[in-house]
Order: C-alpha cells, then structure tokens, then sequence
C-alpha cells in the first residue's frame, strides 16, 4: 500500500545506497537483489525496509552504510512523504512506530549475541 508513494530505483553490485553518518532524507524497501549493511554485516532479505532509523536518529544520520551485493530492484520514499503518511494515517503511525521498535529489538539482542560470544571466548 506504500508503493503509490514511492520511486522505483535499479541497483549495481557495488553501488552503495547511503553512508554511515550521511544525512537522511529517505527509506528503502527491497524488492530483489542483495543488500547489506556493511558496519554490521548483516545481508537483507528481499521485503526488508532499511533507512527508516535515519529518520528518527539525532541530526538525521544514517547509522549503516548500505551496500548492493547483487543486481536488484529497490523502492524508496522521501522522509518527507513519511511524515505526511504519519499524520494523516493513524494505522500507518502505528505500523512505523512497530518497524522501528521492531529493528532497535533486533539491533539490541544482535549486540547481547555478540557480548555473550565475546565473554565464553574470554572465559576459556
């Protein structure tokens, strides 16, 4: 239901979408390729919204650097638009505010993962 709203883009292996620390000015949705985000190296599945924390981030920064693997199809929207959709849709409001909680979720036990690795290696 978002698709009216946003712009198709192609991708090249190699072609990064957004740098770390970059200002943010919209979000993607992934419809075919390989993406990831190279600080953390995660790869991103085909349906996947990414750039949508920039949007709530101090100073509207990217966090990650996106990057495509793989040829594919992305789609984007403007915070812009967001924003608009934000206010006049209560139950788009809700689904963002859901998405985002949902990644900080992730981001947090991704991070638990990584200390508790760190730990049993210390340990032994």
């Amino acid at each position: 239901w978002l698709r009216p709203f946003m712009t198709e883009r192609d991708c090249r292996p190699g072609e990064v979408l957004f740098y770390k620390h970059e200002s943010a000015k919209e979000m993607f949705y992934i419809v075919s390729g390989r993406f990831h985000l190279v600080e953390s190296g995660i790869e991103l599945p085909i349906g996947a919204i990414v750039g949508e924390l920039g949007m709530l981030s101090p100073n509207n920064k990217r966090t990650q650097t996106l990057e495509c693997l793989e040829a594919g199809l992305i789609l984007s929207v403007t915070y812009q638009k967001v924003e608009e959709l934000y206010v006049q849709n209560p139950e788009f409001g809700f689904y963002f505010l859901r998405l985002v909680s949902a990644r900080l979720f992730q981001n947090v036990d991704r991070l638990e993962g990584q200390i508790a690795e760190l730990k049993a290696r210390t340990a032994t």
